[in-house]
């Protein structure tokens, strides 16, 4: 985040010259948010590097893809795993995986698919940043845990 003058970035609290060569003082912070726009001085958010690279240009779409089916993977990976010594304990000594548990385990990887089918549905990036914006742990597409 910072301001920029003709293309160059400029530092809050110290001058800068303009394009005419005439010194702009230290104090141009102070103006009024019309006057700097008046004068060519605005303000550039960082670019979101989830979606951007570092000079704001648009990333791939396919590698943005990519990274947001390896995140929800991430996340069912980790929600499957809170269950894995069921699983373990079945082969193990034979006890039986309660239904619940096998219930949730298959929404988990059902939610998991979903999700991905949709991320490969964007054709778009746009398309993507409203679907997937935050993060892949807070969507609802995740089933509620068993009791």
């Amino acid at each position: 985040m910072a301001w920029y003058y003709n293309g160059q970035e400029i530092t809050v609290g110290k001058s800068f010259r303009n394009t005419e060569g005439n010194l702009v003082g230290s104090g141009w912070l102070k103006f009024s948010p019309e006057l700097k726009t008046d004068f060519g001085i605005t303000w550039q958010d960082d670019p979101d590097l989830r979606f951007q690279n570092a000079d704001g240009t648009d990333r791939n779409l396919s590698d943005v893809k990519a990274e947001g089916i390896k995140a929800a993977k991430g996340v069912a990976f980790r929600l499957l795993g809170d269950y894995d010594w069921y699983i373990v304990r079945n082969v193990e000594v034979g006890t039986e995986i309660p239904a619940e548990v096998t219930t949730y385990r298959t929404a988990v990887r059902s939610a998991f698919e979903t999700i991905k089918n949709a991320i490969n549905a964007c054709d778009t990036l746009e398309a993507y940043k409203q679907a997937y914006s935050g993060d892949f742990e807070s969507l609802n597409d995740w089933p509620n845990k068993p009791v």
